[in-house]
This record gives C-alpha cells, structure tokens and sequence, in this order.
C-alpha cells in the first residue's frame, strides 16, 4: 500500500514538473519572449528591479500570515508560519497553471489537512480567507474608482466600462459568500442542489450520507466563523495583512518602471493602474488570465511607459508576479509526507473538526515542521 502511494507521489511529482517545464518554454519561445527580456536586461536599474521581488515576496509572507492567523485562531495554538507558506506557495502554483484558479483552493485544503489540520477546520480556514480577500480587494477597487475615475477616463477611451464589470464580478462574489456566511437556509439549499446535480451525474453515489457530511461542516463553518467576527483583534490583523498583500502585488509595475530609469509617474497612479488590470484580467477562462493579463497591461500602463520598452516592461511584470509563482511553487507543490493531527497540550488527538475550545487549559503550541 505505501509502496503504491509512494509511485502515486512520484508520478504527480513529474506531472508538475512537466507542467512546469511546459509553461516556461512557452513563455520563453512565445513572440520570443526570452530573446526580448535578456536584450533589455543590461540597461535595468537593479535596485529598483529588487524592490519589485521584494514586493513580491511580500504578497506571499502577507498571504502566510492570514493563513497562520486563522488556523492559530481555530486551534487556540501557534500555527508555524512555515507551514502556512508552504500552504500559501501551493495555492500560487494551482492557482496559476489551472483555467480560473480552480485548483489552488482544493490543493490548499490537502496541503493543511496533511499537516495535520482537520478537514473542518482546513475548509473554515480557506473560505473565510476567500472571503476576507475578495472583500479587500473590492473595497480597494472601488477606492481607485472613485479617486482616479477623472484620470484614467481622460487617458483611456471607453476603459472605465472594463473597469466596472471587473468591479461588478468582484462584488457579486463577495455578496454570494456574504450570503454563504449569513444565511444558513441559502446555503443549505445550494448545497442540496448541487448534490443533487451531482447523484444525477453519477459522481455522489451516496447523496443522504454526502448532505449529512456537508451539513455538519456547514454548521461547523458557521460556528468557526462567529468565532472569528468575535475576535475583533485578529479580524483587523488579518484585512491588514491582505491590504498590504494587495498594496505589494500592485506596486510591483511602479518599481518595473522605475527600474528601466522612467522619472515621474506616482507610485499611487500606477498601483491603481494595476488594480485596473487585475479588475479586468481575473476572470478570464485560462491559467494565470493568459493574453487579458498582457493586453490590459499594454492598453492601460501605455499611459506611463514608452512604447520602446513597453513590450519588455510586461514581459518583466509577467515573469515576476506570474511565472515565478510556478518556478518557485512547484518546489512546495508535491504532496510530501502526512503529518499527525494537531494535538492538544495534554496529548489528547484533536481529531474532531470543531476547534479547542476556551475550557482547554493554558495556549498550545503546534510543531513548527519543515516545508
């Protein structure tokens, strides 16, 4: 049995390589993207081009530490931040190679459960931190709209109705994981629903047992997440840590355009010029948003580029805030080893799904672990 698991791991290993492998030949041989790149390196102030990957890595300790937050806050426990990064480097490598993002969300879910988080608690942890996410970087959408509606609109022609539907998409996300979160009987429904499409397709052959399964995680969801809205310190901790997350990820074009030694141009401008290009590029049916990620840059960062280096400026953007998310993934992205549940200090398993609760004596202590 071990013997075939281990071949299962190996194999999804090489999967991951090759896909890895796959997606940076194309991006290498792709309009000549590598030739382009290495002509205009010479000429890079590199000062500013580390500030670009310092922001970079910035977005992902932020990403870390919500992650760290949430599973500390469930188990009453200290949740090593290594283990959180590793979770936060699977969900940028199935993020970026999976249409949509499909894949980050449930590969996080088996990242933490073999560390030892329990399946509820993993499942509470992920869309609570969906959920803070995508009301950040709305609320951070409609900011920019409402600031730099005037500029933008006088720069580009017919944009501001991109921009809308973008802010649209993202607010109806937030208002079906609002209701999702408040509205017990909403969800329920859903949930039933979606088990029935399923029965009828032949993939859930047990569907009374599945509706049981799902309702309790529901309601343990639901629990968790009262839980969470009590803790006013850590709520504030944790929209902090995804502000300064998305405030990284945006500045990443501002230190690009100061690298190739452009004066001018405020950084606040251009970290709304990448919010645009995230508003509009998020929801396009391909990994990593591939063509509406580059064409957007290109229609909206034309404003402060030149268009002798415009070219190089996104291929540089993209290298950095895309494919190294899979170059750098792909090392946390196999399955490794599974670790014991968390226990309690007392050494009792924590193997039921609801967290420790306030009777539990004293704080607990998770072991750090390697990544």
């Amino acid at each position: 049995m071990n013997q075939n698991k281990s071949k299962a791991s190996k194999r999804f290993q090489w999967i991951l390589f090759a896909v890895t492998l796959g997606l940076l030949a194309y991006f290498c041989i792709s309009d000549n993207n590598l030739a382009t790149l290495v002509n205009s390196l010479p000429s890079l102030n590199y000062f500013w081009l580390f500030g670009a990957g310092i922001c970079l890595v910035t977005n992902w300790i932020m990403d870390s530490l919500v992650i760290r937050n949430l599973v500390s806050m469930a188990y009453r426990m200290d949740f090593g931040l290594r283990r959180a990064f590793k979770v936060t480097m699977v969900g940028q490598y199935f993020n970026s190679v999976t249409p949509y993002a499909v894949a980050g969300q449930p590969m996080q879910l088996i990242a933490l459960t073999r560390q030892g988080v329990s399946s509820g608690v993993a499942l509470s942890t992920l869309v609570r931190k969906y959920l803070v996410y995508q009301t950040t970087i709305t609320l951070y959408s409609l900011a920019v709209i409402l600031i730099k509606y005037q500029f933008f609109r006088n720069q580009i022609q017919g944009f501001m109705a991109l921009a809308f539907i973008g802010f649209l998409a993202q607010a109806a996300i937030v208002v079906l994981l609002l209701l999702f979160t408040r509205s017990p009987k909403f969800t329920t429904k859903m949930i039933q629903g979606v088990v029935w499409v399923l029965t009828k397709l032949h993939i859930v052959k047990k569907p009374e047992e599945t509706k049981a399964k799902v309702k309790d995680q529901l309601e343990f969801y639901i629990e968790n997440n009262k839980v969470m809205l009590g803790d006013r310190r850590t709520r504030v901790k944790i929209y902090g840590y995804t502000l300064l997350q998305l405030t990284a990820l945006f500045s990443v074009p501002f230190f690009i355009y100061k690298a190739f030694h452009n004066p001018g141009a405020p950084i606040v401008d251009m970290v709304a010029a990448q919010s645009f290009v995230t508003m509009i590029s998020s929801y396009t049916p391909l990994p990593g948003a591939a063509g509406a990620a580059e064409g957007s840059f290109l229609m909206i960062f034309q404003i402060f580029f030149r268009q002798d280096i415009i070219r190089q400026a996104m291929l540089l953007w993209r290298l950095i805030t895309y494919y190294s998310c899979i170059i750098v993934g792909a090392f946390f992205a196999g399955l490794g080893s599974k670790s014991e549940k968390l226990r309690r200090e007392n050494g009792e398993e924590q193997n039921r799904n609801e967290p420790a609760g306030e009777n539990n004596p004293g704080e607990q202590t998770a072991e750090n672990g390697g990544i």
